[in-house]
């Protein structure tokens, strides 16, 4: 899915039982097409409205299925 239903189904997937998300935000870069925190690298698959490019600090979540969920910039 694209656009506002593709980001919803997203965040959808990265919720957990009761567990607050802002906690669950964690920074990043974007390096080589993909999110860096720490030692890992994620692929990404939902923006919203920041810039994605090499270098780029931003804010993510992370889904059950390993994908980065870009938040913020």
């Amino acid at each position: 899915m694209n656009g506002v239903m593709g980001l919803a189904a997203a965040i959808r997937a990265g919720l957990r039982n009761g567990q607050s998300q802002e906690s669950r935000a964690q920074r990043g870069i974007i390096r080589n097409g993909r999110v860096h925190i720490g030692e890992r690298s994620y692929p990404f698959r939902a923006v919203v409205d920041c810039n994605t490019s090499d270098g780029s600090l931003v804010w993510v979540q992370i889904s059950k299925g390993g994908t980065a969920v870009i938040v913020g910039a």
